[in-house]
């Protein structure tokens, strides 16, 4: 095998240079045509209509839901409202149109707390979560079909789950004293 020389050495890497060059203008000529304004590619938007809104309907602020003394989880229906907005299937890319997300949220300071995401990528208004005793923040979120909330569609809620047994006294559960 005999050497190369400077020259040669140099025109390889001019040519693995180009090539590399013409892959990526390749990549970005793609992209670009995708993402322009004539394509067929789905872009909602993340700004809510003016004037629409989102709203639990139920349960109210405050409600204490009580499930039965023996329950680990007590069934919690939740259902949703919208104004100014279509609530679709995700998988519709339309703009003005989404799906509600809900998430329950946990608290009991610092140690003890977690949240639950439900998704209702179905395009329903309604839900029945399953919840431990304890207090909650329900919120509701709006979001397109490219799973991004839109601004400015939320709504929350408070509420305290407890069981038959704790109902009475209703100022702690098993769960969150």
């Amino acid at each position: 095998m005999t050497p190369r020389s400077s020259t040669e050495t140099t025109t390889t890497s001019l040519t693995g240079l180009l090539s590399s060059l013409l892959v990526l203008a390749g990549v970005f000529f793609f992209i670009n045509s995708a993402c322009s304004k004539g394509s067929d590619v789905c872009r909602p938007g993340t700004r809510a209509p003016e004037g629409a809104a989102i709203a639990i309907v139920s349960p109210l602020e405050g409600a204490i839901i009580t499930g039965s003394a023996d329950a680990m989880l007590v069934p919690v229906p939740v259902a949703l409202s919208a104004n100014g907005v279509r609530v679709r299937e995700s998988a519709h890319c339309e703009e003005g149109t989404g799906h509600f997300v809900i998430v329950a949220d946990f608290d009991c300071g610092p140690l003890h707390s977690w949240s639950q995401f439900h998704p209702l990528l179905d395009g329903t208004r309604e839900i029945t979560l399953q919840l431990a005793p304890g207090k909650y923040t329900l919120t509701a979120r709006f979001h397109n079909s490219d799973l991004q909330p839109i601004q400015g569609l939320v709504a929350t809620t408070h509420i305290r789950v407890v069981s038959s047994d704790t109902a009475a006294g209703a100022a702690g559960s098993p769960a969150c004293p």
